[in-house]
């Protein structure tokens, strides 16, 4: 197997986890480039605090109460032998209506200036409540407007944090993927297997567009407990 690319250009992985009130877990992740030097391991958690204080003032107040924030993880992926860092904590959504079903989620999708056919990057944020819903199957307009800026306003305020040598930081996304090898499999039929880059192609992220349809991940369902 090949091995995983690094990014075009020093990157940060950053992972936020969930929890809900029955133990099942979730997270999103994105990347942050960097223009400075590699990122301690103190600056990696020194990042990592300032993410979920960012997440907590943006979108803890959107966010229903069903869920909470309780680590972010950021790893240095520049190299392979970056370092990491952690927050542990809590953060609680602030939302106290009526929970919707665990699987759902805001559809954010990262804007970026490269066109291509595929799937565009995107992340699935914990929901609201059933106060920001239009109908059923539909976010409110309400809630679409504000997870825009609040998207907007939480990667504003990581492109603004200034952590040791780091120096700026940009919310990028990576395709690690073009094209395909046509794999043969003895007693079966050939298939199309994704073909790495030689180095993951970073785009950065220009905007932020929240999807009007309710998302779904259907991971969500599975409980640590089981």
């Amino acid at each position: 197997m090949a091995d995983v690319p690094l990014p075009d250009v020093p990157c940060v992985r950053c992972r936020l986890d969930y929890q809900d009130l029955t133990s099942n877990e979730s997270g999103n992740r994105f990347y942050l480039s960097y223009s400075g030097s590699a990122p301690t391991a103190a600056n990696c958690v020194t990042l990592a605090g300032d993410i979920a204080s960012a997440w907590n003032t943006w979108f803890g107040g959107l966010t229903s109460q069903n869920f909470a924030l309780v680590e972010v993880d950021v790893l240095d992926i520049a190299s392979d032998s970056g370092l990491s860092g952690q927050w542990a904590g809590t953060y609680n959504g602030g939302q106290t209506g009526t929970p919707l079903t665990l699987q759902s989620a805001i559809n954010v999708e990262f804007l970026i200036a490269r066109r291509y056919r595929g799937g565009k990057p995107r992340i699935y944020l914990p929901p609201t409540d059933t106060s920001g819903l239009a109908d059923a199957a539909h976010w409110d307009t309400t809630v679409i407007t504000a997870t825009n800026a609040n998207a907007t306003g939480f990667f504003g305020a990581l492109h603004a944090l200034s952590i040791g040598a780091m120096g700026t930081l940009q919310h990028v996304n990576l395709s690690y993927y073009k094209g395909y090898n046509n794999v043969e499999i003895p007693g079966s039929r050939a298939y199309a297997a994704p073909k790495y880059r030689l180095a993951a192609l970073h785009d950065d992220v220009t905007g932020y567009a929240t999807k009007a349809v309710v998302g779904s991940q259907r991971r969500r369902m599975r409980s640590t407990t089981y």
